[in-house]
């Protein structure tokens, strides 16, 4: 095994072990799953449909899912559910697909805001926008309870460095 896949490797576990979200309430479980996106090619004209793998490996520039699903394992519904999750150093940010009660921080987790009203300061001159490149971690508040026994799933993607 050469080097560069070796460390391939490692990064793809790193993104596993990395993928440990913090939760604001102890009444559920919260898990994660990291998986390959692959683009399939349409037949007779359709559009290339995306599915989603678990990884045996990953190189440069290819885009994972993180999943991060929360049981309310309480007898009561679990109001004011934050799940929060760093952006592992194996990864690019890359977006998600669940915006509601969605934000990023730049900062390390300190504050959280939708990636288009953050900027980066910059000794001795004017602020920069924030990109994708500087997201260290993103969260979901959800606002509505989550029953007993019920799961909710949220995702973000990231590209691998």
């Amino acid at each position: 095994m050469t080097g560069k896949r070796w460390g391939v490797l490692a990064a793809a576990t790193l993104l596993i072990a990395g993928a440990q979200p913090a939760l604001a309430q102890n009444t559920g479980a919260l898990t994660s799953k990291v998986e390959l996106e692959k683009s399939v090619p349409g037949r007779d004209g359709q559009a290339a449909t995306k599915t989603y793998l678990t990884p045996d490996v990953v190189v440069p520039g290819d885009r994972v899912r993180i999943s991060l699903a929360f049981t309310n394992n309480g007898s009561k519904p679990a109001s004011g559910v934050i799940i929060a999750n760093p952006i592992p150093q194996a990864l690019l940010f890359d977006g998600t697909d669940d915006p509601a009660g969605f934000g990023v921080s730049i900062d390390g987790g300190k504050q959280f805001a939708p990636l288009s009203e953050l900027s980066v300061p910059i000794d001795g001159a004017v602020p920069r926008a924030a990109t994708a490149a500087d997201v260290t971690h993103v969260r979901w508040k959800w606002t509505d309870a989550v029953a007993p026994g019920q799961t909710r799933t949220v995702a973000f993607f990231g590209r691998v460095r």
